[in-house]
């Protein structure tokens, strides 16, 4: 049944990948409007069954898949709120293409592996908060990405359709530093969960390993970024090149690590 939904929000993502593409990229008619909202509330809500159960299923399984198929879903929701605000027209290619391929990788990929250490509540809260600011994260690094394709632009005349057809720089960077301080909100009450559970099981309150100093290398690299925001106005270029390398980092700790482990050497 899962797997079913799952297909569904794939094939839902990828019609309209196709109907945005036509729309704002070829300027032609594809779907109704309603029907391509209808499509979307169905894809989002078929997905998010699949999130759900994948997060409060006990005993919990959890790998690249699992992240991948979280970080599309959150992705499509943080458009669809950040339409309420801001104008998006231009961002449904990219990222349709991105969600979609997302959970066709996620389909592709075998089961994450079981979470083995003691359940207790504080252990799920410490988890799924990690996760959802890793996939916030992840896809604040996708708009520096786009930041950087508007920017190009902007400053060379670039030609390039899809750079061309984005949200302006000033909205996309609003949305970027929106969910920059989202996901490190998320991740800054994690890592006192993580401390807290260690206190608990080791009495420590750090256990040093890979994952502990890349999330805190992580967690310093975007409070600067966010800080700096603040204080000194960076922006831009400057601010979506930060994004990159803060995320490369996060993403050295834990996701990069799974899916070496989970699609090339089989472990897990």
């Amino acid at each position: 049944m899962l797997t079913l939904l799952a297909l569904l929000s794939l094939f839902v993502y990828l019609l309209l990948g196709w109907h945005f593409c036509q729309t704002r990229l070829a300027g032609k008619h594809a779907l109704n409007s309603n029907i391509s909202l209808a499509a979307l509330g169905i894809g989002l809500t078929a997905h998010g069954i699949v999130i759900a159960n994948t997060l409060l299923q006990s005993p919990t399984f959890f790998g690249a898949a699992e992240a991948l198929s979280l970080t599309a879903w959150l992705a499509i929701l943080i458009y669809c709120l950040g339409r309420i605000r801001w104008n998006l027209d231009g961002l449904e290619p990219p990222l349709f293409a991105f969600s979609a391929a997302f959970m066709a990788l996620a389909l592709a990929l075998p089961q994450g592996h079981l979470i083995s250490y003691a359940q207790s509540g504080l252990s799920r809260v410490h988890f799924m908060l990690a996760m959802f600011a890793q996939s916030f994260l992840f896809i604040a690094a996708g708009l520096a990405v786009l930041m950087r394709l508007t920017d190009s632009t902007l400053h060379h005349h670039a030609r390039k359709l899809l750079a061309r057809k984005l949200p302006p720089l000033l909205t996309l960077e609003k949305l970027l530093f929106g969910t920059i301080t989202t996901g490190f909100t998320l991740l800054t009450i994690a890592l006192i969960a993580g401390a807290l559970l260690n206190q608990q099981a080791h009495g420590i309150v750090v256990q040093w390993s890979h994952k502990t100093v890349f999330g805190l290398s992580s967690w310093l690299l975007f409070g600067g970024l966010l800080l700096g925001n603040h204080i000194k106005g960076w922006r831009g270029r400057f601010a979506a090149n930060w994004t990159l390398v803060a995320f490369a980092v996060l993403f050295l700790g834990y996701i990069g690590t799974r899916i070496v482990l989970e699609a090339f050497l089989s472990k897990g």
